[in-house]
């Protein structure tokens, strides 16, 4: 494919321009045809210099949140669309996501739903966004939904960067402990077992395991690393399975310190995903349907479908979840309690907010739960090549001071 540059004006006359990979000019101009827009000038751009996509083509969620906020904000105060647009167009720093909000202006200004126009561009705005904005264009509380929508989205992305933030000290502490590791195996064993050699003495069981396992790694390091390929590559298949994804995200609710965090974050994206579907005026069923396409544990999707299914067939959404296994029996009374009262999107929200106060108490507290279980991999990874190294000059000092 090859990089071509356009020129095209909409039905109401406004020049759009941009780029796009195609193998054919033709087939630039029948995109640009299907959103709307008249061709006037379709360009080879392969000459230019482009760096990797994957360089600047990434739309981080920060910047949909604040799109997001800054959309509702021109909308409420009475902009029209194609003026909403073209103020957030223009001041779009990411060149990715620029190009997707002229094409979804282009769309919106020929006539086209907001839905529809977002729909078209699934890697940049999920199912929940989409489906929101439909949500609130049927219902014609659009103002609402964005304002539910990017309360939404930020707390999402504020969990996001609270756990990433968190896991970092630890990950830094596992990367500089196997790195230590290797560099000993490497360069620092090997010295010794020469030392070592030089003496008949029966070399202690530490340092023979250390020694073996040095040379191996030194003669086989491309088994090592052939091995170890194999094996991402297989777990990163088992991954893409429904088998494989539905066993990992149970394991992921049984690890130590972080299954019950995990746990907590599914559930308060679940209370505030739901709370928002069903307060834009979508069907519970259907509400559920996208809630659960949205959530990334497959363990907890299952359990999702399943309460799905039960609403179906006529029963309750807190019956439906007393027979599932990963909502939580404060998700349950609460659910309960706001069926009778009438107010179930308020009670999703508040068990998703005491939720959040849970998920941010164990995360500030996630380095201090952690400490032990590193202490231990660290303590037992110094006390064991501090054995294997020093253990046999002890003995041979030994055996030095008892000769003389």
């Amino acid at each position: 494919m090859a990089l071509y540059l356009y020129r095209a004006r909409n039905l109401q006359g406004a020049l759009i321009t941009g780029e796009a990979d195609a193998i054919a000019a033709d087939e630039i101009k029948v995109k640009l045809a299907e959103q709307g827009l008249i061709p006037i000038a379709v360009s080879p751009g392969a000459a230019r210099f482009r760096f990797p996509k994957f360089s600047f083509r990434r739309v981080r969620v920060e910047e949909i949140v604040v799109f997001t906020r800054q959309f509702h904000t021109l909308f409420k105060a009475g902009l029209s669309m194609d003026s909403i647009f073209s103020a957030l167009i223009r001041q779009c720093q990411n060149r990715s996501f620029r190009e997707v909000l002229q094409q979804i202006r282009s769309e919106v200004s020929s006539g086209g739903t907001l839905a529809r126009a977002f729909s078209r561009h699934p890697k940049v705005f999920r199912d929940l966004y989409v489906h929101m904005l439909a949500a609130g264009e049927e219902a014609g509380i659009l103002d609402e939904t964005l304002t539910h929508l990017s309360t939404l989205l930020e707390k999402e992305a504020e969990i996001d960067a609270s756990v990433k933030s968190a896991t970092l000290y630890p990950k830094i502490v596992l990367f500089v402990l196997v790195g230590a590791i290797a560099v000993l195996l490497t360069f620092v064993v090997p010295k010794f077992a020469a030392f070592y050699s030089h003496f008949n003495a029966a070399l202690p069981l530490p340092t023979r395991i250390l020694i073996s396992l040095s040379q191996s790694i030194s003669r086989f390091w491309y088994i090592a690393a052939g091995l170890a390929g194999s094996l991402f590559y297989l777990f990163h298949r088992y991954r893409q399975t429904a088998r494989g994804r539905l066993a990992l995200g149970r394991l992921s609710f049984r690890l130590p310190v972080f299954g019950p965090l995990n746990l907590r974050v599914a559930n308060a994206r679940f209370c505030h995903i739901l709370s928002a579907l069903y307060r834009s005026g979508l069907p519970i069923t259907r509400s559920l349907e996208i809630t659960g396409g949205t959530l990334e544990n497959e363990a907890f999707k299952r359990d999702v479908e399943i309460v799905r299914r039960e609403l179906t067939q006529g029963r309750s959404l807190s019956e439906a979840m007393n027979r599932c296994q990963f909502f939580t029996p404060v998700i349950q009374e609460a659910v309960a309690a706001g069926e009778k009262a009438g107010s179930l999107d308020q009670m999703l929200e508040s068990v998703g907010g005491h939720y959040d106060m849970e998920v941010g108490h164990t995360i500030k507290n996630l380095t201090t739960l952690l400490e032990p279980i590193l202490l231990v991999v660290i303590f037992g990874a110094v006390g064991l090549f501090a054995l294997a190294i020093f253990l046999p000059i002890w003995n041979m000092s030994g055996l030095v001071t008892g000769g003389g």
